[in-house]
């Protein structure tokens, strides 16, 4: 039964963040002007809608199929892959800090937070499934 709920559990979350994402798309839509940043908004979107469909599938498989989820070497690899993508991600951000920091003071090219934090957080879970593909791939590196 846990996992019959842990299943449900996961399923709200996935619309809960689309429908956020939906609502963050339709405001970024309706704002005048940005057009190629409200595409951009709305393209990872059907992303994100498209790899959640993706997870709750593989989910749906496995809670039918009555094996574990997960075994050792597949939790390790999860393991090792989020802590990777932790770190690489914080370097990442403090690089985006200083490039953001010139670009505000040029005046350049100004956005607001909203899409910068949009674009953090792909960046963050692109590190992470390249990552954990690489080491689903390899193994688990001592």
């Amino acid at each position: 039964m846990e996992e019959k709920a842990r299943f449900r559990v996961l399923v709200v979350v996935v619309v809960a963040v689309v429908a956020g994402g939906a609502l963050f798309a339709v405001a970024a839509l309706s704002a005048p002007g940005d057009v190629p940043w409200s595409l951009a908004t709305v393209l990872i979107l059907i992303i994100l809608a498209l790899v959640a469909i993706v997870v709750v599938g593989k989910e749906r498989k496995d809670l039918k199929s009555g094996f574990p989820k997960e075994d050792e070497r597949s939790r390790a690899i999860k393991d090792r892959a989020g802590y990777l993508a932790f770190f690489v991600s914080l370097y990442f951000l403090l690089g985006m800090g200083f490039f953001q920091a010139v670009l505000d003071e040029e005046q350049v090219f100004a956005r607001p937070p909203a899409e910068w934090a949009m674009i953090y957080v792909a960046v963050m879970g692109s590190i992470f499934l390249a990552l954990h593909a690489y080491l689903n791939r390899k193994g688990v590196p001592g």
